[in-house]
């Protein structure tokens, strides 16, 4: 039994050395969101530091990953006509993520403002522009921009 142990603690030793998983702060924002999300994907989505714009079907998408408060994120969006709602935080998670959304229309286009935390000072800021007159309808593709990131980002 003595020699059984050094083999073990090795087998143990070795299967906690693979790869981790990536950390927040150094996720390519462009893998965040993918085709399908909200239409096909046009092009290629186009990086700036931690900032990429996503251009769908019958939309463009700004998604920046932010390591900040969600408060001081989130209260410029609600002190301007916003509004809190929250996405399942996933399985084996048991509270949901906080998600702030703040929609305007101007001529027939829907500008859409939002912030989802992931995880405490990580954030997922969006801005999602859409022809459209339904506020309601672009918020609700904000939301589900958030659901997808939120699964593929690092928690």
């Amino acid at each position: 039994m003595i020699r059984l142990a050094p083999v073990l603690l090795l087998a143990l030793a070795a299967c906690s050395t693979g790869p981790s998983a990536p950390e927040f702060r150094t996720v390519d924002p462009c893998t965040v969101l993918a085709d399908g999300d909200a239409g096909s994907l046009d092009g290629t989505p186009a990086r700036s530091g931690q900032t990429c714009d996503f251009t769908f079907d019958s939309l463009t998408a700004k998604l920046t990953l932010v390591e900040a408060a969600f408060a001081d994120e989130s209260g410029g969006l609600l002190k301007d006509g916003g509004y809190g709602s929250a996405i399942a935080g996933g399985p084996g998670e048991s509270n949901n993520r906080p998600l702030t959304t703040r929609c305007k229309d101007s001529s027939g286009v829907v500008t859409c403002d939002a912030v989802l935390e992931v995880r405490e000072r990580q954030l997922v800021r969006f801005q999602v522009v859409q022809r459209s007159t339904d506020r309601n309808a672009v918020g609700h593709v904000v939301q589900g921009l958030a659901v997808r990131a939120f699964e593929r980002l690092p928690k």
